[in-house]
């Protein structure tokens, strides 16, 4: 029938045990599937720990040779030095000899800084001596006083082999020379005063009196009248101007200001000397430990007032404000003049301080409306009160930089050391650099300067600069000067501050490396930090300090024929990567490359960088990295220097003399141009 026909001609259904027989199939399929899945996956697995554990042991073997060839190359590179320290040593002994020598054979009549004995002679016949009794010779002596306790300075900070008991000596006849210099300039002004006739203006009777020499000017005034009329002077040739307050201008007395380029002052204070801590760097030798560096152990905490002269520094000479005692006058008879002599020849001081009573301050804006009758009482109160005060006005001198409006201070005695804390309305005319303040007190001033207006730096070079000489370029906040370092001694080359050259006269002029430091300190110009300097300029990371101290011995090694500048990736890097350019074509990985290549500098190692200074990222990758070449290691700057770059500059580097490169170290050293900039 055709129904029966077309069931038996479709397709069968399956029976339940065919079912079941083909899902065991299909799961057996699977199982079998799922196992080699799982073979492979093991087998992937340890081939994958067979390439890791290959590959940590290329790694340890590749440490384990930079850990031995770090320690060769480090003990070559320090042998060196080490044989360099020894030739400087026995120069210096020669060197010390020649300038005895040459100090012998000026035949000035300056004593011998080194020798007690003819330093005190030298004290007492100046003091001795009856031509510097009077202005004219105690000025004239003191060009050649400051001259001998500036030698003797020196002497004292270089006595790196005397003994305890001549560092002491020395400091004894150091204190006694200043003491000395303040004295004798008190003694002229006494024998100046014991007549004011000569200087006496008939009309007003007002005597004013001025001397000056290179060191030190002198200006004398009394109202010999008092009359309340003639309370103030002007000092032209100090652009000097003081206003007494009612009872001063009154009193029978005379002012006396007398500015020293110099300042016996500041080495006094707590604050001059940077703060004592113990500080070990580890040697190179040993495994590099990379620790942390806080500004708390160099930093120097002050007393409310105190000037922190790690911070500010006293400029542009100081200012000695005081009232004399009028001596003796002579009385003139009819054919005779007969003079009182008074058995100590010394001027006598007027104690004076202002009774002065601030207004208390006033009310937090917002709490009332204040009464405006009130508040020009007020005003009218403190105008008062200010008069009480004596007015001095000052025009910068030109002796120094003012790259900032300086602040006033006075030198406190008793507690030793320059306060800021007895001066009120202060105000400062920037275009005419002019300073008017009021004082409570007098004594000695000075006009207190940051020493970091021109750190850090913005940029710097060291480059060869002929035969035997490098050239340094400091491009400072404000100012840019280059160097030319040579043998044993540095010239400043140029000086620019904004669009004008500034110090001309010292372009040229070859001096010792803490000599032209202290000149251009002397200036205003501080282009060297101290050990502590950092702790006082805000967002300053400095480097590991055992890394860059190698890394300018490194450098001062290599520099008569390598050219150095810095990087704009080295002050973000961190503590332990210094980074900077090394200007020469044979260290460039491709001729192609644009920019100069940059060195890194690590406690491990130091390596070209594949990236340059105009590359859209930092990277650390080493440049040697690229290469298909065995992997080269370099422990420091100096080894890959001598091995990287051609014959030529390995000759001129070998044959530098150790004095030049004692020097440029120095200078490097001295700039720190790797944590500054």
């Amino acid at each position: 029938m055709p129904p029966k026909a077309k069931a038996e001609g479709g397709s069968r259904k399956l029976s339940k045990e065919e079912r079941e027989k083909l899902r065991r199939l299909e799961q057996e399929r699977k199982q079998r599937e799922a196992e080699e899945q799982r073979l492979r996956e093991e087998e992937e697995l340890e081939l994958q720990r067979q390439r890791e554990a290959e590959e940590a042991r290329r790694r340890e073997e590749r440490r384990q040779e930079q850990r031995r060839q770090r320690e060769k190359q480090l003990r070559e590179t320090l042998a060196l030095l080490a044989r360099l320290d020894t030739t400087m040593a026995l120069t210096r002994g020669r060197i010390m000899e020649q300038e005895e020598w040459e100090r012998m054979m000026k035949c000035d009549g300056l004593p011998d800084p080194t020798s007690v004995p003819a330093m005190n002679r030298y004290l007492s016949l100046w003091r001795a001596d009856p031509e510097t009794a009077t202005m004219k010779g105690a000025l004239n002596k003191t060009d050649q006083v400051i001259h001998v306790i500036t030698e003797l300075e020196t002497v004292m900070e270089d006595g790196r082999e005397a003994t305890e008991k001549q560092r002491r000596d020395w400091k004894e006849i150091w204190l006694e020379l200043q003491e000395a210099q303040k004295e004798k300039l008190d003694e002229a002004t006494y024998h100046q005063l014991l007549d004011l006739r000569p200087y006496l203006d008939l009309e007003t009777m007002v005597y004013s009196f001025f001397i000056s020499s290179p060191l030190v000017s002198i200006a004398l005034w009394s109202n010999t009248t008092r009359s309340p009329k003639n309370n103030s002077h002007e000092v032209k040739e100090l652009g000097f101007t003081f206003t007494l307050p009612a009872d001063l201008a009154e009193a029978e007395c005379v002012v006396r200001v007398m500015r020293t380029e110099y300042d016996h002052y500041s080495k006094f204070a707590r604050t001059y000397t940077q703060a004592v801590v113990e500080e070990r760097i580890p040697p190179l030798l040993a495994p590099p430990v990379v620790s942390k560096r806080n500004k708390p152990p160099h930093f120097t905490n002050t007393a409310p007032g105190e000037l922190n002269l790690r911070r500010y520094r006293v400029q542009g000479g100081v200012y000695t404000i005081d009232l004399l005692q009028v001596p003796p006058q002579p009385r003139v008879l009819a054919d005779c003049t007969i003079t009182q002599v008074e058995e100590v020849c010394r001027v006598d001081r007027v104690e004076w301080e202002a009774q002065y009573n601030p207004p208390a301050a006033p009310e937090v804006a917002g709490q009332r409306r204040r009464d405006p009758e009130a508040v020009e009482q007020e005003m009218r109160m403190l105008e008062q009160e200010l008069q009480k005060l004596l007015l001095i006005t000052i025009k910068l001198p030109d002796s120094a930089f003012w790259f900032e409006p300086p602040q006033m201070v006075l030198w406190d005695e008793d507690k030793r050391c320059w306060s800021n804390e007895y001066f009120h309305d202060v105000k400062y005319n920037e275009d005419q650099c002019v300073m008017q303040v009021r004082t409570t007190r007098l004594g000695v001033m000075g006009l207190a300067m940051n020493r970091f207006a021109n750190l850090p730096f913005q940029s710097w070079e060291l480059k060869p600069a002929g035969d035997r000489a490098v050239s340094l370029t400091l491009i400072a906040a404000v100012v840019v000067a280059e160097f030319t370092i040579t043998e044993g001694q540095v010239c400043l080359a140029s000086l620019q501050d904004g669009a004008r050259t500034a110090l001309s006269h010292l372009y040229g002029k070859h001096m010792k490396p803490n000599t032209l430091i202290k000149t251009l300190q002397f200036y205003g110009i501080n282009l060297f930090p101290d050990r502590d300097s950092y702790c006082y300029i805000d967002g300053l990371p400095t480097k590991d300090r055992a890394t860059e101290h190698h890394l300018y011995r490194c450098m001062a090694l290599v520099a008569p024929a390598v050219h150095f500048a810095w990087s704009r990736w080295n002050l973000l890097a961190g503590a332990t990567k210094l980074v900077f350019q090394m200007k020469t074509k044979t260290l460039a990985a491709d001729e192609s490359q644009v920019g100069q290549p940059l060195v890194l500098v690590t406690p491990h190692k130091t390596a070209v960088l594949a990236c340059t200074e105009i590359s859209q990222a930092f990277s650390t990758k080493d440049e040697d990295e690229n290469k298909v070449s065995l992997f080269q290691y370099y422990a420091d700057l100096y080894q890959l220097v001598m091995g990287e770059l051609t014959d030529g500059v390995r000759q001129v580097v070998q044959a530098a003399p150790p004095v030049f490169i004692t020097t440029i170290h120095h200078m490097l050293k001295a700039a720190s141009v790797i944590s500054y900039c």
